[in-house]
């Protein structure tokens, strides 16, 4: 099986990428180089909508991992939403990325996202 991926930019910064079939050796440099340009421009979080996704690698994990530090560095978030059981517990057993980038619903991650957000916007009224 190969994969598709669909990233859709949702304003403001947000990327959603939808992942489809199996992330590994020979699909992982294709989903590497489709993150290339959003992580190039202003992002402020990326969310993997991962329901779709039935296989992970270690080289899946590289680059998930790869765009949680890129995205770290930018201050930017880096979310997973509906993940499959066996997907999860790789990511789990990898320890590789935090366990609280990861919800159980695309509705779920999107209510952090703008919980987040309006955080953020919040404390800069404080500092005026």
């Amino acid at each position: 099986m190969s994969l598709k991926t669909t990233i859709d930019a949702k304003g403001n910064g947000l990327y959603a990428v939808a992942i489809n079939g199996r992330l590994d050796t020979d699909t992982a440099p294709q989903l590497e180089k489709q993150l290339e340009a959003v992580l190039a421009g202003d992002v402020r979080a990326v969310r993997f909508e991962m329901s779709g996704l039935d296989y992970l690698s270690s080289m899946g994990i590289r680059v998930l991992f790869k765009t949680f530090k890129a995205l770290k560095q930018k201050k930017a978030m880096f979310l997973m939403a509906n993940l499959q059981p066996q997907i999860k517990k790789v990511i789990e057993i990898a320890q590789a990325l935090p366990p609280e980038s990861i919800f159980s619903s695309v509705a779920e991650a999107d209510a952090y996202f703008d919980a987040m957000q309006k955080k953020v916007l919040d404390s800069g009224d404080d500092e005026s």
